[in-house]
């Protein structure tokens, strides 16, 4: 009797190590992209990281609200600069959380965007400006200042 459990225990354990080999493979696989509401972020079409639609969305649809911090402009530098929209005032900015500012230009647009304040404070709204296909990236026009600010 007791060579029958030694015999169940060894078989057990060699098909869980079995199956566990698979498992942690399939696990530890790297993702190509990062979901979350309607918005997907992966390998852009135009450049590094884009946001795109994980279904289809309407026009006038809200994409997404961002909640942003508003910042004065001399404490944004480096990198962080080509991220941030503009303030309330000339000497502010907005860094804004969640995907929004993972949005690519374009000068044909198929998103835009609007200030909120709330009780929290400022929310970045990203709305569509017609309808968008699943799969389709997302873009925003940056506008002609963002460019000119930048060799």
């Amino acid at each position: 009797m007791s060579q029958d459990i030694y015999l169940v225990a060894t078989i057990s354990a060699l098909l869980g190590v079995a199956a566990g080999i698979p498992a942690g493979s399939f696990l530890r696989r790297k993702k190509t992209s990062t979901a979350r509401g309607a918005v997907r972020i992966g390998a852009s079409t135009v450049s590094g990281r884009g946001a795109f639609a994980d279904r289809a969305i309407g026009a006038g649809d809200i994409i997404e609200r961002c909640p942003a911090l508003e910042v004065a402009d001399k404490d944004v530098g480096g990198e962080l600069l080509n991220y941030v929209f503009y303030g309330n005032a000339e000497n502010l900015r907005l860094v804004a959380m969640g995907y929004g500012m993972l949005f690519n230009h374009s000068p044909q647009p198929n998103v835009a965007y609007y200030r909120e304040d709330s009780t929290l404070g400022a929310e970045l709204v990203l709305y569509a400006l017609r309808d968008i296909r699943k799969g389709e990236e997302l873009f925003y026009n940056y506008g002609d200042d963002w460019w000119t600010t930048r060799k």
